[in-house]
């Protein structure tokens, strides 16, 4: 069985913001090749790896024949990127929503399992110590509500490398389709659920682009557990505060808030505890890297694939309709 610090890995469209999160998880000496549009940041990046860079993906996988692909691309290319590589029979990660909507994504899923792909997708939080201890250690009883709030900085931060990001038609809408997905799909880990009732969604347009800058919703889980989620593009960022992160979990016998590094548990008739925990997602896409890694050369399927992409974009389809309905 092959080792992971043997593996040839390329990255695919290295000048997306989610690149420098993984590479601390990537084997040293593994890398042999990058690729980006952007020829003056691929140039650049790849000096760290002293390999060949590539404008055009194709290239860059028919000259290096890597064993594992983690990729990266505008939501609009998503699809054309992982058709791509399910055709060439190259196992890797695709960066979330894996496509502009579910229509996409289902072809990908479809055309995956028919062929045995191995492909991973990056809810890293099914990857972390927090929501694994949170829903095998903490939560004691079963979930009845969960409250996720996650506002993230204004649009324009992604004015420099990622124009794309701020219009429909090639992001596929704006804070919900960027951060809310990781929260529908923690909503649905912890509760065991292969999918929710979309209740209602309203969405706030707040800058002079075309996609959401703040959205809350309310979904009524399989589990019967009821769930109301808010992302945004409004917080205003600094160098020591990124983002406002705040999970609130009711379950029959407590209440827990998480926030700020800290789990505040309150379960009826216990003394409460404050415990240290990470709350911060960044940290989790090493763990993520490293774990795929893992999980493909001991030919193990993907804690998050897309599979659970599929249930995530089906239920986020029905959120935008909803949005536009109201």
């Amino acid at each position: 069985m092959m080792k992971t610090s043997e593996l040839k890995i390329a990255l695919l469209g290295v000048s997306h913001w989610h690149v420098p999160l993984y590479l601390s998880g990537i084997p040293e000496g593994t890398v042999v090749a990058v690729s980006d549009e952007n020829e003056g940041f691929t140039r650049n990046f790849a000096k760290q790896y002293n390999c060949p860079t590539y404008k055009d993906y194709r290239e860059m996988i028919l000259g290096s024949k890597p064993d594992f692909v983690f990729a990266f691309a505008p939501h609009w290319q998503m699809k054309e990127v992982s058709d791509y590589l399910l055709d060439a029979n190259i196992p890797f990660t695709m960066e979330k929503p894996a496509g502009l909507n579910a229509g996409e994504v289902e072809t990908l899923f479809n055309r995956a399992e028919q062929k045995k792909s191995f492909c991973a997708i990056p809810f890293v939080w099914r990857y972390s110590d927090t929501v694994n201890n949170l829903k095998t250690k903490y939560l004691t009883s079963d979930i009845q509500h969960m409250s996720y709030k996650f506002v993230a900085g204004p649009p324009s931060r992604y004015l420099e490398t990622s124009k794309w990001m701020l219009s429909r038609k090639t992001a596929g809408g704006g804070c919900m389709t960027n951060l809310g997905v990781h929260f529908i799909d923690m909503a649905l880990f912890l509760t065991e659920s292969e999918g929710a009732e979309v209740l209602s969604s309203i969405y706030q347009y707040g800058s002079e682009y075309d996609i959401e800058t703040y959205a809350s919703s309310m979904l009524k889980l399989k589990s019967g557990a009821s769930l109301l989620l808010e992302s945004g593009y409004a917080y205003p960022m600094s160098e020591d505060s990124k983002r406002d992160n705040q999970w609130n979990i009711v379950t029959k016998n407590g209440y827990y808030v998480l926030a700020d590094g800290n789990i505040a548990v309150r379960e009826q008739g216990k003394i409460p505890q404050n415990i240290p925990i990470d709350t911060d997602s960044d940290v989790y896409y090493r763990i993520f890297a490293e774990t795929t890694l893992n999980d493909y050369v001991n030919e193990v399927r993907p804690r998050a694939s897309l599979r659970e992409m599929l249930v995530v974009s089906n239920l986020l389809d029905q959120m935008n309709q909803k949005a536009m309905n109201e």
